[in-house]
C-alpha cells in the first residue's frame, strides 16, 4: 500500500510524497496543461519526474524530504518544496489583466503524516507546509485499484486550506496593479479548495512505466472572486513516462 502516490506527486505536482520504503531511482518526463484558471492563456508545462529514495531520504516530484517515523501503518516525513505556490506572469495574462505584478513560487517547509487503512486498502494523508508567502494544509484520501498486473488506477479526494497571507499574495490585488478590467484592490482572507484526482500507471516493461493524470480543484469564493481568476475550478491533465534503474 505504501507504493502509491508517485504518479500524483510527480505529474500533478501535489504535496504528497511517495511512501514506498525500498531504495530506488526513477527518472522521467511528462507534459501537463491547465484550463483558463486565470484570465490568461492555458498553461502547458514540462514536468520532470524524480522518484529517488535512499534509506529514509527521498526526492519525489518537487519534494525533498526525510522520513522521521516509518512504521507498518504510519509514516511521518519532513520535506522542503522549492516550487510551492501559484506562479503567474503578467505576460501570460489577457491584455486587460496584464497590469499585475509577477507572483513567484516560494520555498516551503512542511511535514506529511500518512496512515494506512488496510481494511479498506486506502491511505489517508495530512500535510502542512509554509514559507514567506503563507501556509497551506492538505488532507487526502487515496485508494488504488490494480486492474491487472500491468495497470493501476489511483483515484483520490482532497481538501486544502490556504492562509490569508497565502491567498493575498497569489490572488490579491494591490493598488498599483489596477488597470484595464482590474479596477479595484482585493484582499482575500483564508480560503479552501476541494479536489478529486485520477492517476494511472501502465507498466510497459520492467523498466518503463507510462503515466497519466486528471485532476479538478474547486476553490472557495475568497479565491474564485479574485479579479485575476477566470474560473474557480482548476483543471489539470497530463501524460508522461518514467524509467526505473
Amino acid at each position: 500500500m505504501k507504493k502509491i502516490i508517485l504518479t500524483l506527486a510527480a505529474l500533478a505536482i501535489c504535496s504528497t510524497a511517495t511512501l514506498a520504503q525500498e531504495n530506488r531511482f526513477n527518472v522521467g518526463m511528462g507534459v501537463g496543461t491547465t484550463n483558463h484558471f486565470y484570465h490568461g492563456d492555458e498553461i502547458t508545462y514540462p514536468t520532470p519526474f524524480f522518484d529517488v529514495r535512499y534509506d529514509n531520504f527521498f526526492i519525489t516530484g518537487t519534494n525533498i524530504g526525510y522520513d522521521v517515523v516509518s512504521e507498518d501503518s504510519i509514516t511521518l516525513s519532513l520535506f522542503v518544496n522549492p516550487f510551492d505556490g501559484f506562479p503567474i506572469k503578467a505576460s501570460k495574462m489577457d491584455h486587460d489583466y496584464d497590469s499585475i505584478d509577477e507572483r513567484k513560487t516560494q520555498i516551503a517547509l512542511g511535514a506529511i503524516a500518512a496512515y494506512d487503512l488496510p481494511a479498506y486498502d486506502m491511505t489517508a494523508l495530512v500535510a502542512l507546509s509554509g514559507g514567506e508567502r503563507g501556509v497551506k494544509g492538505e488532507a487526502r484520501l487515496v485508494k488504488p485499484y490494480s486492474l491487472s498486473s500491468d495497470f493501476t488506477l489511483i483515484p483520490s479526494i482532497s481538501a486544502n486550506f490556504y492562509s490569508e497571507d497565502y491567498t493575498d499574495y497569489y490572488f490579491g490585488i494591490d493598488s498599483d496593479e489596477r488597470g484595464g478590467k482590474i479596477r479595484d484592490t482585493y484582499s482575500p482572507s483564508n480560503a479552501y479548495s476541494l479536489g478529486i484526482s485520477l492517476a494511472a500507471e501502465y507498466y510497459l516493461t520492467d523498466k518503463i512505466t507510462l503515466l497519466a493524470f486528471l485532476s479538478a480543484d474547486k476553490f472557495s469564493s475568497e479565491i474564485g472572486d479574485s479579479p485575476i481568476i477566470d474560473n474557480s475550478t482548476l483543471l489539470k491533465m497530463g501524460v508522461g513516462a518514467k524509467y526505473s534503474f
